[in-house]
């Protein structure tokens, strides 16, 4: 097998490494120099142009030559290494979920000449870093439409539990239509442990959120800046801030004071300015609360923008927040005039009932054990918020909103929750060894890293760090890992007053069950090569029965498109070699056929039908359209002295008394007949004459006049057109077809073929 990191100069022949060579870069040749670009394919991905470079990797224009269509393929950079490329995988399970038009689609993720790639929908109409550049400031309406597009994108990703982390024009791409789509969802998130620890800042500065320059917990209202700032920039042809720095700390002073839109960009409507004045507020709490509230903003802005009327149901909605206000506000007088004051309504508040923790506990545990997740997160939040800093009621409210969190696959609420366990600390614990465990617990949850069973101390609160980290390991694809944590703990007994955890476990064995489903079928259908195979091993993931929508779910639909692809592929590929075989096995045997095929014709122009039907039949093809070929000679030829054998007997028999014209010279018909000659009838007497001086018209002429039944006509015709007398052939066969149908399918190969 060649080496494929070695090419041959096609100027001198000598080898080339290319090992370390940039697809499609230059390189020279070590013996000639001559410059040559190295052309590349990762599987069956063919790369055409580059389309960009970023901190990952380089994107490019790729053929999937299995489905005929252009694709964008991102290629990691080799020193990136297998851990990150697992989390890639990850982040690539979760964003193909994402099936939404303005988010940009993944397709599949793969690996060939020891790097990884990421195959995703190409968009290549330019991005909004290249608009940017060539216009510097864009139409106010263009940005709303591409920030209202992208802020849809932004929010089906989140209802998958994703954020971006770097939302910026270079992420945001065009379509034919103009269509905006946002891309690379996840990437920055990947490496950021790795570069916060070093005090690097990852993500571009003009749109990293300041959250994350306070090394705060990230949320949707991150992304909302980086878009914000994204708007901003484009709008106003500058970014929110004055002057650049590489300084963390002077980029936090920097995004704490950022610009006013409408004193940079005077002409931009107000409400457009006040929508992205929000969206790019210091303080997350001051942005949109939600990607509904953004969208219906920016939204606004576009219609007012338009001039377009206030659509009714905001006006009635407008009015009717108007009514209640004054309603509220009269019944206040009215309330404090009858009551006395706000001294009795302090004493009507004290008299309400005391906040129950216990009662809380137990319904937020509750609505987990009955799938009630959203309404699970609500009353733990509730509960933590109640109880900060009181210990260890506290943390465990935060786990176990990071639980619900987890179980409903909202990936940034649950790293909210567990960094609010890491922020407390383990202080105000009368227990220390539980502090201790449960903020280990929370660490080991959000570091986004695989959790072994062995990372896990022993604790009574073990149990519950078992559930925990086994979804965490769920959702980071690690199944083994996850496996062996929700085995250890369906199969461990909480006692005392943590003995709740037990009621856990029904929801447990689900996930487990279907971890266990689908590494069965990692296991059993990861190797498949063939067609027969994979076509195999995608039936079985159709029909896997999963309980749980978790990032198993993701997972086989990504393995799903994978297969898909590489059944295609493969059946590609022996098509391919069928082809091959067949192309092959007809240059053997063609000569073959046609030899005898030329031994037939010359036999058969001699009326020696029963030697043209040895001659076809000697033939040994094994190709099915050359074996049919023979098969229908055969026939022909069979047909053909059955022809010849009747007209014998029917001339001794019965003769032909019609004229007959033998090389000018006129007889009164044919007397009778052997398998050489003809004798010709004469005034007194006959003449012997060979078959092949009497004109074969003739004998068509002949022989009709004794084909009374459909077998005769249908062997006359057949003798028709090996003369080539279509006319009468066809005439013939259309009476013998029509006596008898089972001549039908017979005819094709006389209709469709010359003699």
């Amino acid at each position: 097998m060649s080496d494929p990191n070695t090419i041959s100069c096609p100027k001198c022949d000598a080898p080339i490494d290319i090992g370390d060579a940039e697809p499609l870069s230059r390189v020279a040749c070590p013996a000639c120099g001559e410059r040559i670009r190295i052309a590349r394919s990762f599987n069956h991905f063919e790369l055409r142009e580059t389309l960009g470079t970023g901190g990952m990797g380089t994107v490019y224009k790729a053929r999937d030559t299995q489905l005929d269509r252009d694709v964008a393929l991102k290629l990691l950079r080799k020193d990136l290494g297998p851990e990150y490329a697992n989390q890639l995988q990850q982040e690539a399970r979760i964003t193909a979920s994402v099936n939404h038009p303005h988010v940009v689609q993944v397709f599949s993720f793969g690996h060939d000449h020891d790097q990884y790639y990421l195959v995703m929908e190409l968009v290549d109409r330019g991005t909004l870093d290249d608009l940017i550049a060539e216009q510097k400031k864009l139409p106010e309406a263009d940005v709303l439409r591409a920030g209202i597009e992208v802020a849809r994108g932004l929010r089906a990703a989140y209802q998958k539990g994703l954020i971006h982390r770097d939302v910026k024009p270079a992420n945001i791409l065009f379509n034919e239509e103009g269509m905006a789509k946002i891309s690379d969802f996840g990437l920055a998130g990947i490496v950021e442990p790795q570069a916060q620890s070093s005090g690097a800042i990852w993500g571009t500065p003009y749109y990293v959120a300041p959250e994350r320059l306070n090394n705060q917990p990230e949320d949707f209202r991150s992304d909302i800046y980086s878009l914000g700032a994204t708007l901003f920039h484009a709008v106003a042809g500058r970014p929110p801030f004055d002057r650049e720095t590489t300084s963390a700390s002077d980029l936090r002073a920097l995004k704490n004071n950022p610009l006013k839109l409408k004193d940079v960009a005077p002409d931009v409507s107000r409400p457009t300015a006040n929508a992205i004045a929000r969206m790019i507020a210091p303080d997350p709490r001051l942005r949109f609360a939600s990607h509904d509230a953004l969208i219906l903003a920016l939204k606004k802005a576009e219609r007012i923008l338009h001039g377009e009327p206030e659509p009714w149901s905001a006006k009635v909605a407008l009015l009717i927040a108007g009514a209640t206000l004054i309603a509220l506000i009269l019944f206040g007088w009215i309330f404090f005039s009858h009551q006395g004051g706000p001294a009795n309504v302090t004493a009507s508040a004290s008299s309400t009932p005391a906040f129950d923790i216990n009662r809380e506990f137990d319904d937020g545990r509750q609505q987990i054990i009955d799938g009630k997740y959203p309404a699970a997160r609500a009353t733990f939040a509730r509960l933590a918020s109640e109880t900060k800093n009181r210990q260890p009621i506290y943390d465990w409210a935060l786990l176990n909103q990071a639980l619900a969190a987890s179980l409903d696959q909202q990936e940034s609420q649950k790293r909210r929750a567990l960094q609010e366990v890491e922020n407390a600390g383990s202080g105000g614990f009368a227990d220390p060894q539980l502090g201790a465990f449960l903020l280990e617990t929370a660490k080991h949850a959000n570091e986004r890293r695989a959790i072994a069973l062995s990372d896990i101390s022993d604790h009574e609160a073990k149990p519950f760090a078992l559930f925990l980290l086994g979804l965490t390991d769920v959702q980071l694809g690690r199944f083994n890992d996850a496996k062996a944590l929700l085995e250890a703990f369906t199969l461990s007994q909480p006692s005392g007053s943590l003995s709740w955890i037990d009621k856990y476990k029904p929801i447990a064995r689900k996930y487990l069950d279907d971890t266990r489903a689908w590494l069965a079928w990692r296991e059993q259908n990861g190797s498949a090569k063939s067609p027969a195979e994979i076509r195999s091993a995608l039936e079985k993931l159709r029909t896997l029965k999963l309980q749980k929508p978790t990032a198993i779910s993701a997972e086989v639909l990504l393995a799903e498109r994978t297969l898909a692809n590489q059944l295609d592929q493969a059946e590609k590929t022996e098509r391919s070699v069928r082809q091959k075989q067949h192309q092959d096995l007809v240059a053997r045997e063609m000569p073959q056929l046609n030899a005898a095929l030329e031994s037939y014709r010359r036999l058969a122009a001699v009326y020696d039908f029963t030697g043209a039907a040895s001659a076809i039949r000697k033939v040994k093809v094994t190709e099915p359209s050359l074996r049919e070929t023979q098969r229908n000679y055969q026939n022909a030829a069979d047909w053909l002295a059955e022809w010849k054998a009747t007209l014998i007997n029917d001339l001794n028999a019965h003769n032909y008394n019609g004229a007959v014209i033998v090389s000018d010279t006129q007889y009164n018909g044919i007397a009778g007949a052997t398998a050489n000659k003809l004798k010709m009838k004469v005034p007194y007497g006959s003449a012997e004459t060979t078959w092949v001086k009497v004109p074969a018209t003739t004998l068509v002429t002949v022989s009709s006049s004794f084909a009374t039944d459909a077998d005769r006509q249908w062997r006359c015709g057949v003798f028709a057109w090996t003369i080539g007398q279509t006319n009468a052939a066809r005439q013939l066969f259309d009476a013998a077809c029509s006596a008898k149908p089972s001549y039908i399918e017979a005819r094709k190969f006389f209709d469709q073929t010359k003699p």
